[in-house]
């Protein structure tokens, strides 16, 4: 808990002392907006040099490259905008590679400068592994994508895709002589022609293979994964030699000692243990003074005396390999779910993984008590008064303390796990987040008061500082403002891409933040609902924010803490634009002008704006200044990505107010077709150097092609396959009707085609729906649509590019091959859903069974034909039974497809 401590009081001295802040690590590349960072954010996985000076970390907010001998920080190396999962050096130790959660590239560093060399382009989803060959030409990758790739390390030209894997592929290794390579995944190890990319052998195991190494004679492999275990093979025949066991839960991570006499794996169970490679005897277990959560990375220094291991209590520790004592402590700082002050600042409470409650005093860093959940807490409150502590936790229920003696005062029980816990400014109502909606409750006496019905799950709630309202934050993306008396809703505030894990107002109740899983904080006006701002730089999800008193820090937590600097110069009336609001899409290949305007600016010496538009239909030609500007103003050279243009300018003599134009921009149209700009991370500077966040209005400017826009039959703003699913739903109806958009007075096939040509460029068709939505059309609907649709004989172009866009969706409603998919949600209590594709017609059928092998229960599906059966509606559904009808217990459980002759097996688990 010391580490847990630490985070806590660091937050206090940032967020609660005026003039100064604690730093716990190096304020190196540092997000624009953000004055500090607290912590050095999650571990996936740790490298040596080649020579065994410095040390490598991948985590949540980039690669930290630390000293060896000494634990200090050497560099920060940024750039990933997603967690990064794996790293490993170059032989000669010039290069660093990384793979990452967020672009699906393998990327290329300088080891000693941190310079980005090259991006490896290529995988489709989340690269898990990376390795060098040991001649170092040669870069091995494993992916989410069920594919390794191979590239050329010089050139990172892709050289040999490996695609036997039927699942993703989670690690990768060469051997020494670099002639063959292993890959671990889905129930095998796989055995590959360095070379050739043929596949020699498959190793079987019983379940996912996390980790795989040789051993430095070539002669064995180590493979670690689900099941406890490591197992040893002989390379030459593939027969398993040996079995390691006494780890009590999944290995991640196995290593061998560079004399190949140890191996070192670690565990889900917290431990590293250290192994005779010849025959298997444990030698030595890691755990005193050692980690208290999982560890997910071991390696050895390449003199093989220490060994370094990195673990989810984000403390890297290193080892003396022959004795096991721990030689140094290298400290990322842990994550508690929830943090909360007492009213008088005296006391803190914290809640998280380890199913407790604890109370801090506040000054002193002193454990007061410690209150047991039977579950992981989520989140903490305090009542205003300070008498009492509200909890939410995995096991369904709220519950109340009294914050002095500890003892349970009620238990108010949801359905489904509590995500967040908050008590009203006066202290009468508790509102609780939980599955989908949000409970208010009789603080007093714990009875339900009303139900606040969310579309997506919720992750947070939180009051506003008078009280009157409510908002809530939930996984469809949206932030919902309810009238906090009657339960009535008030607004919907649009434009997160992912959930709203975290949402708090300003003491003054003028702004409301919201955190987003994709790693970005939302700045909203709380009485417009208008966007204010963006603020961008975690790479994980933001879990927490708050204010400080005076409102001008605001503190957001994913892996670490990130402190922006929120100190206004001018006042919030200050709007920045674009004009005009709408503009009629001119031909292909002319251009339009667009302007960024400001109102009621004050003391304005420069800015900062980015524009964001569809590059599909628009591209940036240039932009100017405007006249708002001193004359004379600097205009720092735009930057521009595919789809944004940045500008910025400053003046050199003097500091304008009031209203005017800060720039134009001009745009070529590339494609006629109804699109958005939007106008986000407007800054404002003042001539002290202090920042301002403006108000932004509008920041959407539709070029519109008038038959498209009559296609959008839900009148959502987009036309997709939910406007495809309407006009079909209306087959038949005549009169006057939104899904008659030929107008001729009936919703017919040919309504149907219109809309499927509005979708946009065949090119573009399939990206505008998902297998996961729920009113998907089946494959057998879109035959048939097909099928009407083509007895017309209709010439005109727009009806023959609908029916092209159905032949996509056809292609994309017809699995290549029929596959088993992961179940959802998971863990889960008590229902679940169970996704797959069928890629010929079958009798299909599901087993489940307990851990032992024991058939729990058989769902009978009956005859399918080929198509996707992920939605809700047309997945196999377990309601947690078994076949009398009985709960089962918590535990792993598999279940197992049948389709005609294909069978396929998956791990599920049931946490009660």
């Amino acid at each position: 808990m010391k580490t847990r401590l630490c985070l806590i009081l660091l937050v206090l001295l940032a967020i609660f002392t005026s003039n100064t802040f604690a730093q716990d690590s190096p304020q190196w590349d540092l997000p624009d907006g953000a004055r500090a960072r607290l912590g050095k954010g999650t571990i996936s996985d740790i490298a040596y040099l080649p020579d065994g000076t410095r040390l490598a970390v991948g985590g949540s907010i980039g690669i930290w490259v630390y000293d060896a001998r000494s634990g200090v920080e050497v560099a920060l190396i940024g750039g990933h905008t997603g967690s990064v999962s794996s790293v490993a050096y170059s032989p000669d130790g010039n290069t660093i590679a990384s793979g990452s959660w967020d672009s699906r590239t393998v990327r290329l560093w300088d080891a000693d400068t941190g310079r980005l060399i090259n991006k490896l382009i290529g995988h489709t989803r989340t690269v898990y592994s990376v390795a060098y060959s040991p001649d170092g030409n040669t870069i091995a990758s494993a992916s989410q994508d069920d594919t390794i790739r191979l590239w050329n390390a010089d050139t990172g030209t892709l050289i040999n895709t490996l695609t036997e894997h039927n699942d993703q592929v989670y690690s990768v290794a060469f051997s020494p002589d670099g002639n063959t390579i292993a890959s671990g995944g889905w129930r095998a190890v796989r055995l590959w022609d360095a070379h050739t990319g043929t596949l020699i052998n498959t190793l079987e195991h019983t379940d996912w293979v996390d980790s795989v190494a040789f051993s430095p004679d070539e002669n064995t492999i180590a493979s670690g994964g689900w099941g406890n275990n490591v197992w040893l093979w002989d390379v030459d025949t593939g027969t398993r030699i040996n079995t390691l066991t006494g780890h009590t839960n999944d290995v991640n991570s196995v290593a061998y000692s560079p004399d190949g006499n140890t191996i070192a794996s670690a565990s889900d169970d917290g431990t590293v243990r250290l192994w005779e490679a010849h025959t298997g005897t444990l030698i030595n277990t890691l755990t005193l003074t050692g980690h208290n959560s999982e560890v997910f990375s071991v390696a050895f220094s390449p003199d093989g005396n220490t060994i370094a291991s990195g673990s989810q209590d984000e403390t890297i520790r290193l080892w003396d390999a022959h004795t096991g004592t721990l030689i140094n402590t290298l400290e990322h700082n842990d994550r508690v779910w929830s943090v909360a002050f007492s009213p008088d600042g005296n006391t803190i409470a914290s809640g998280g993984w380890d199913e407790t409650i604890r109370l801090w005093d506040a000054h002193t860093g002193t454990l007061i008590n410690t209150l047991e959940h039977n579950d992981r807490v989520w989140s903490v409150a305090f009542s205003p008064d300070g008498n009492t502590i509200a909890s939410g936790g995995w096991d369904e229920t709220i519950r109340l303390w009294d914050t002095h003696t500890g003892t349970p005062i009620n238990t108010l029980e949801h359905t489904y796990w509590v995500s967040s816990v908050a008590y009203s400014p006066d202290g009468n109502t508790i509102a609780s987040g939980s599955g989908y909606e949000v409970r208010l409750w009789d603080a007093d006496i714990g009875t339900h008061i009303n139900t606040l019905e969310h579309t997506g799950q919720v992750y947070s709630v939180a009051f506003s500082p008078d009280g009157n309202t409510l908002a809530s934050g939930d996984s469809d993306g949206t932030v919902r403002l309810w009238d906090a008396d009657t339960g009535r809703l008030i607004n919907i505030l649009t434009g997160h891409n992912s959930d709203v894990e975290s949402i708090a107002y300003s003491p003054d109740g003028n702004t409301l933040a919201s955190g987003d899983s994709d790693g970005t904080v939302r700045l909203w006006d709380a009485d417009t609902g208008r966007l204010i701002n963006i603020l961008t730089g975690h790479n994980s999800d933001v879990e927490s924010i708050a204010y400080s008193p005076d409102g001008n820090t605001l503190a957001s937590g994913s892996g670490i803490v990130l402190l922006w600097e929120l100190t206004p110069f001018a006042t919030r009336n200050t709007i920045v634009s674009l004009s005009p609001d709408t503009v009629q899409s001119p031909a292909i290949g002319e251009q339009f002008m667009l302007s960024l305007n400001i109102a009621d600016g004050e003391n304005v010496t420069g800015y900062q704006a980015t524009v964001q538009f569809d590059a599909t239909a628009l591209r940036y030609v240039e932009s100017s200044n405007g006249d708002y500007l001193s004359p004379g103003a600097f205009a720092i050279p735009r930057v521009t990505t595919g789809n944004s243009v940045t500008l910025a300018a400053t003046s050199l003599t003097g500091e304008s107010s009031g209203d005017g134009t800060l720039a134009t921009l001009t745009f070529e149209v590339v494609t006629v077709k109804t699109s958005s700009l939007r106008l986000f991370q407007v800054n404002l500077v003042n001539s002290r150097g202090e920042r301002s966040f403006p108000r932004i209005e509008g920041g959407r400017v539709v070029e519109t092609e008038r038959s498209q826009v009559e296609r959008d039959v839900n009148l959502d703003g987009a036309i997709n396959i939910q406007d495809l699913v309407l006009v079909a739903s209306n087959f038949g109806a005549t009169g006057e009707n939104a899904a008659d958009v030929n107008g001729d007075g009936v919703v017919n096939i040919i309504d149907l085609t219109l809309v499927a040509a509005a979708f946009g460029n065949t090119a573009a068709a399939p990206e505008i729906w998902s297998h996961h939505l729920e009113g998907t059309p089946t494959r057998v609907e879109v035959v048939q649509w097909l099928q009407e649709a083509r007895r017309l004989n209709l010439t005109d172009p727009t009806f023959q590019r609908g029916i092209r866009v159905l032949e996509q969706l056809l292609a994309r409603l017809t699995p290549k091959e029929t596959v088993l998919l992961p179940n959802y949600p998971n863990p889960f209590n008590p229902e679940t859903w169970i996704p797959y594709q069928l890629a010929t017609p079958a009798d299909v059928s599901i087993a489940i069974y307990a851990a032992d092998g024991k058939l729990v229960r058989r769902l009978e599906l009956g005859h399918q034909p080929v198509g996707i059966y992920e939605p809700r509606s047309r997945a196999a559904y377990w309601d947690g039974k078994n076949a009398l009808g009985e709960p089962v217990a918590s535990g792993v459980y598999f279940y197992t497809l049948t389709a005609g002759d294909f069978t396929a097996t998956r791990k599920m688990l049931i946490r009660k």
